[in-house]
């Protein structure tokens, strides 16, 4: 019997049931086989049977799915006139015309906010350029205090040392006035970069938060540094170590003679000189690191061409053995 590659798996299994009994009924008519030998070639001849059912089920199964293109390409109406041309070039007009309209818009009414995210754009810019700018000792601060200050009075003494250099804090009226200023200057930038990116005012918020975190990672590095402007009494207490500092040197190290000098014996040396250093106390603290940055400066201040290394050591300076030791 043979079974078409097209039937059903039903259909297969009662062919394959018709087979098995006509096998078992002619079992015993197998010419030059004994019982047992029938047997074993009927199992095997089952199997095979199986194999080749199997085998021929697999197409049913695989034919199951329709091999067509199912998705219909037709224009609408049968408007053949229609193309993937002129559908990107009416997309690309009406971003253009979106465009358009939204910088018209920005132009007519540039402080007009359409949603929250152009507020807290411009909060966020204004943060980002306070950090960017200084925060506190921003360039802004000295122009606009000599306006509306005068140093010589008392209101405005803190202007003194500002155009000295140094740092003072501000009265509560002009840090009000420096928000409002930043203010401005935060919702003119937002307009500004909603203008040039056509009114995003994802990208632009964005971008925001991006230079929020840079300013305030870079005022974080002011800090640590020491690039901060100091204040009157921070200068003066500089001032006041440079020229101990430079008194110790002169009694007490040779530049220029050979040797060499550790940083620690520098330290123990200075404090030994002036008693009011020789154990830390709240009246006139300093720190070993400070006493290094003296010496190092002290150093460069002098000429040498040497630096201190990485060990500590200092070349071409040493002790003045000559010198009177000072209790």
């Amino acid at each position: 019997m043979r079974v078409s590659s097209f039937d059903s798996f039903e259909v297969l299994m009662a062919s394959f049931e018709e087979i098995q009994t006509e096998n078992d009924a002619s079992v015993y008519d197998i010419a030059g086989y004994d019982c047992s030998e029938a047997k074993e070639v009927l199992k095997r001849r089952s199997f095979l049977q199986s194999l080749l059912a199997s085998t021929m089920a697999a197409p049913a199964v695989a034919n199951a799915y329709e091999k067509s293109y199912p998705v219909n390409l037709d224009f609408v109406n049968d408007d053949s006139t229609i193309n993937l041309e002129s559908i990107r070039e009416k997309r690309i007009a009406v971003q253009k015309s979106q465009v358009k309209s939204s910088k018209e818009e920005i132009i007519k009414h540039p402080f007009s906010f359409q949603n929250t995210k152009d507020i807290l754009g411009s909060l966020v810019w204004s943060g980002a350029l306070w950090f960017l700018l200084g925060s506190r000792s921003n360039p802004i601060v000295k122009p606009v205090a000599n306006i509306l200050y005068d140093e010589n009075t008392n209101k405005g003494s803190w202007l003194k040392d500002r155009n000295d250099g140094l740092f003072s804090d501000f009265p509560l009226a002009f840090s009000i006035l420096m928000t409002i200023i930043f203010l401005m200057l935060g919702i003119i930038t937002d307009r500004l970069l909603l203008f040039s990116t056509a009114g995003d005012s994802n990208i632009v918020l964005q971008l925001a938060g991006v230079s929020l975190i840079g300013g305030a990672s870079l005022e974080l590095g002011r800090i640590a540094s020491n690039e901060k402007m100091q204040t009157r009494e921070d200068s003066e207490r500089d001032e006041t170590l440079a020229n101990e500092f430079e008194e110790f040197a002169t009694k007490k190290l040779v530049v220029g003679q050979g040797g060499s000098i550790h940083r620690n014996e520098v330290t123990k040396l200075f404090r030994r000189y002036f008693a009011k250093y020789r154990v830390e106390n709240d009246e006139f603290p300093l720190s070993d690191i400070e006493i290094e940055r003296l010496f190092r400066a002290w150093n460069r201040k002098n000429g040498n061409n040497e630096d201190v290394s990485s060990a500590g050591f200092l070349k071409n300076v040493k002790v003045n053995e000559q010198a009177q030791i000072k209790l």
